[in-house]
């Protein structure tokens, strides 16, 4: 397998406010809140921005996505936000135990799905959030339950809360934005439910 080049560090610019309220550009760099795989090459991710409720600090400085936060920033909460951009390697990268290893390094065994004899991807899960992912660099496979489609720069997916995994397929990284929103739980088997119940009066 050729040698896999790194993505360069995400650059970020935060805006915000001086004292008589004008606005100014508070940084301008890398990234701070960044991982990097130690095991996997080319695996990792940086967050960019987080929100913690719907009611958005506009007024201090306050950077929420910090290097030093001692918490990792993970899949958000009912009402939270957060802004990640990820680097998928290839596939082929991955160890033998990819499904392990990376839910260990993102501490996401609570997303995690059986992988259903094999025959899904070891990145499957789901998460209670709808996503916006935004492909900027690279190629990528989306995989569901039924069906899958590759996406290219500069084209987006709309996740409601699906099952899925995000496959790479080629022999370099591809590079994916990501605005997961945190919705109120619901499970396939409610969603069944529901749109059921919904399609009951058109069959009476």
């Amino acid at each position: 397998m050729a040698a896999i080049t790194p993505r360069p560090p995400v650059r970020r610019i935060v805006t915000g406010h001086d004292d008589q309220g004008r606005a100014v550009i508070l940084s301008d760099g890398p990234a701070p809140n960044t991982f990097r795989s130690e095991t996997i090459h080319g695996f990792g991710a940086s967050v960019v921005w987080f929100t913690d409720s719907m009611d958005v600090d506009m007024v201090t400085d306050e950077d929420t996505a910090p290097a030093e936060s001692t918490e990792k920033i993970g899949f958000p909460g009912v009402g939270q936000t957060v802004f990640r951009i990820a680097d998928f390697p290839p596939d082929s990268s991955y160890p033998q135990n990819a499904g392990d290893a990376i839910f260990d390094e993102i501490d996401g065994h609570d997303e995690r799905l059986a992988d259903e004899g094999g025959s899904k991807h070891f990145w499957f899960h789901r998460t209670d959030s709808i996503d916006y992912a935004i492909v900027l660099d690279g190629e990528i496979t989306l995989i569901l339950d039924e069906g899958e489609t590759t996406l290219y720069p500069g084209d987006v997916a709309i996740q409601r809360a699906t099952a899925h995994a995000w496959s790479n397929r080629t022999n370099k990284i591809a590079r994916v934005g990501f605005v997961l929103i945190g919705t109120e739980p619901i499970s396939p088997a409610e969603i069944a439910a529901k749109r059921a119940e919904a399609k009951a009066p058109e069959l009476a």
